[in-house]
């Protein structure tokens, strides 16, 4: 049969280089892939609907669950994972010493349900005694899910027009913030992190919990699932495919990566996760999913606590 033309886009990641260049190609689709390093204009554009197939925030997929407005359907592909205990500063004048003195703070975030700082905040909560409902949290932009409205519990402002979390950390105006950006070492005199030791926090929490957290999922449009379901195992099988070539540079790569430390690192992040450090699929990927709705439903993101089975295209259960 003719191959089935679809547009895609993600970011220009080493995992998915090898359907960026085509040496990997879905099975009967042909892919036109538009690659974009700007997370917030390839989720903007997303949003719209400018492609089929599209990376997007997990966050923000979880909180339309309730309305099912956006018009996609997930697929079991992790495009990101990233720990979040380095991506949470403070201002050193702020008498902020442990994960506790948050509680009363004012508090900035990208927006209330990035999945930076759903993961940053749940984490906080489960395993530093922060209390949520006590910060004033101070948010950079608006929560663009129709009909999402905030608790009674949650004080959430929006920060003054034309400002930038940075300054206003910075300037003591908040203090603490919780981003996706470098903001230390060295970045400015008065920022630090709440975790400088974050690198031995990020090994204990995932021995621990065996969650490396979700930042951006898969989504493909709901109405090409729906006239051709094939498209979804397609897409996953190439998407695997592609990792698994990267997996076999990184493997080469441990003699001849422009590095200190690589084949150091590529050994202990297999000794401690495998050899598939960046899991994708339904089965494996369960209970971290699980904990991130836990996090959703306790931070008003969704109703109710939803289940991992009810996120994705029901024939990538199976994976």
């Amino acid at each position: 049969m003719m191959p089935l033309k679809l547009s895609m886009t993600c970011g220009p990641y080493d995992r998915a280089q090898a359907l960026i260049d085509k040496s990997v190609a879905p099975k009967d689709i042909e892919l036109d892939i538009t690659v974009d390093s700007d997370d917030v204009r390839r989720q903007q554009r997303s949003a719209r609907g400018d492609f089929d197939v599209c990376e997007f925030f997990t966050g923000t997929y979880i909180a339309d669950l309730p309305f099912r407005k956006l018009g996609f359907t997930a697929i079991p592909i992790f495009v990101k994972r990233m720990f979040r205990h380095s991506y949470i500063y403070i201002n050193r004048n702020s008498g902020i010493r442990k994960p506790s003195d948050l509680n009363g703070k004012r508090v900035g975030v990208q927006t209330w349900i990035t999945s930076a700082a759903l993961w940053a905040k749940g984490m906080l909560e489960d395993d530093h005694g922060v209390d949520l409902g006590s910060i004033n949290w101070v948010a950079w932009q608006p929560v663009r899910i129709p009909d999402w409205k905030a608790p009674p519990w949650l004080k959430l402002e929006h920060a003054p027009a034309g400002t930038e979390q940075f300054d206003l950390l910075a300037a003591g105006k908040i203090d603490a913030g919780i981003t996706t950006e470098i903001w230390a070492p060295n970045e400015h005199p008065d920022i630090d992190f709440l975790f400088p030791d974050y690198a031995a926090r990020e090994r204990e929490y995932f021995k621990r919990t065996r969650c490396f957290p979700i930042m951006h999922t898969l989504l493909v449009r709901t109405s090409i699932l729906e006239q051709h379901p094939w498209v979804a195992r397609s897409l996953y099988d190439a998407w695997e495919a592609s990792k698994q070539k990267l997996y076999q540079a990184q493997d080469w790569q441990r003699i001849h990566m422009t590095a200190l430390w690589y084949r150091a690192l590529w050994e202990e992040e297999r000794a401690a996760a495998g050899g598939d450090i960046y899991p994708w699929g339904f089965g494996k990927c369960r209970d971290e999913l699980d904990v991130m709705l836990r996090y959703a439903h306790r931070q008003a993101l969704t109703p109710r606590k939803y289940e991992p089975e009810e996120l994705f295209w029901p024939s990538m259960l199976e994976t």
